[in-house]
């Protein structure tokens, strides 16, 4: 798969966990632990709409660090917000660049769904046409990173030099801004 022709669908984490937004930090961070996950969505509980995010990193800096109750603080209270969609059509680069102009790890991967007396090509402007498919994270990126190094050791092609250089250069970014390893 050539860097030019890959959609953040194709990289993007399928497994969407979601909480109440009346969940308690310690149920959000029993249920990430058990699904294996970083983060989850919190979905409102009279809409049933995405509201936000809770984070590994939220739970740390506002409950663990600040010393407060796990029993007691709400998803709703430490979640991220507002979420940052992308379009799941989009391409990496796309995704890096909108993580990096909000200064966000993570956005919501969404489709657009046509609803009654909507066209499939109108603007993703309207929440209710939104259906959250995933999510993407630095580590898809370097997830995708590694995987198409492999594939790139097979069929060289330099036609992708651009694109694969754009990545990298993003994969160094989070590196350094933010201490990863």
């Amino acid at each position: 798969m050539s860097s030019q022709s890959v959609k953040v669908s194709d990289i993007m984490t399928k497994k969407l966990e979601t909480v109440r937004s009346s969940s308690t930090a310690q149920d959000v961070a029993i249920r990430m632990r058990d699904k294996q996950v970083s983060s989850v969505l919190v979905i409102d509980d009279k809409n049933g709409r995405p509201q936000g995010i809770v984070t590994e990193r939220d739970l740390s800096r506002k409950v663990c660090v600040s010393d407060k109750n796990s029993n007691t603080m709400l998803s709703s209270q430490i979640m991220s917000s507002p979420l940052i969609p992308i379009n799941a059509d989009s391409s990496p680069t796309d995704a890096a660049d909108l993580m990096l102009k909000n200064n966000v790890r993570h956005l919501l991967v969404v489709m657009a769904e046509p609803s009654q007396g909507k066209d499939k090509n109108e603007s993703m402007d309207d929440e209710s046409v939104l259906k959250p498919i995933g999510i993407i994270t630095p580590m898809d990126f370097t997830r995708f990173e590694a995987t198409s190094t492999l594939e790139e050791n097979k069929n060289v092609d330099d036609g992708d030099e651009d694109e694969d250089h754009i990545i990298k250069n993003i994969l160094n970014y989070y590196k350094n801004a933010f201490n990863f390893a």
